[in-house]
């Protein structure tokens, strides 16, 4: 799917998701912390949406990023082909995600592969509710990891279990791109890393 497409498809699921939540955009600023005239412009695509502002407006919704980017509309499904997977990618900073998971998977498991470029940093205000657990696991290069003032460097086969509670930062300081899996579990929130 290019750009276009995919900027249109997710302004088309970003206005449903607001409406079904019964806000108005001015309802959904107040929420998220963005402009009434930038959501506008996400949800008519004139804008692409940073994962900066596609967190904040996720969470003012209570849905994941995933919600989001997988788009579907469709029954829950047990396969997902590769060339089905639903891939976005962040105009800022680079940052790429594949959605692997089968939408709406019945396991209530989300697969994110996540491609981070070399000098890439992206950044999520903590979820402030429904939050969910997740892990990352290194496959390839480098990356820190911020947990509001804690930082935790994984390497190839290193694998982190985080919340969302706190804001959390994904950065890579080094000159070769990394890849990484995200494995998400709604409704699960426990103490302090």
């Amino acid at each position: 799917m290019d750009q276009q497409k995919l900027d249109r498809a997710i302004g088309r699921r970003l206005k449903t998701l607001r409406t079904q939540a019964g806000m108005t955009l001015n309802e959904l600023a107040t929420r998220s912390g963005v402009s009434r005239a930038m959501i506008g412009r996400v949800e008519r695509a004139q804008s692409s949406a940073t994962a900066a502002l596609l967190n904040k407006l996720c969470a003012a919704l209570d849905v994941t990023l995933s919600d989001v980017v997988a788009l579907s509309e469709k029954p829950p499904e047990r396969l997902t082909r590769l060339a089905d997977q639903p891939h976005w990618r962040d105009p800022d900073s680079g940052y790429r995600r594949r959605h692997a998971s089968p939408p709406d998977a019945a396991s209530g498991i989300e697969i994110i592969v996540v491609d981070l470029p070399a000098g890439a940093r992206v950044s999520y205000s903590p979820w402030g509710r429904n939050a969910f657990t997740q892990q990352l696991l290194m496959l390839e290069g480098a990356v820190c990891v911020h947990i509001d003032a804690k930082t935790v460097r994984l390497r190839d086969g290193d694998c982190l279990d985080f919340d969302v509670m706190r804001a959390v930062t994904f950065e890579n300081e080094t000159k070769q791109d990394a890849r990484y899996v995200i494995i998400t579990r709604r409704g699960t929130s426990y103490g302090k890393m």
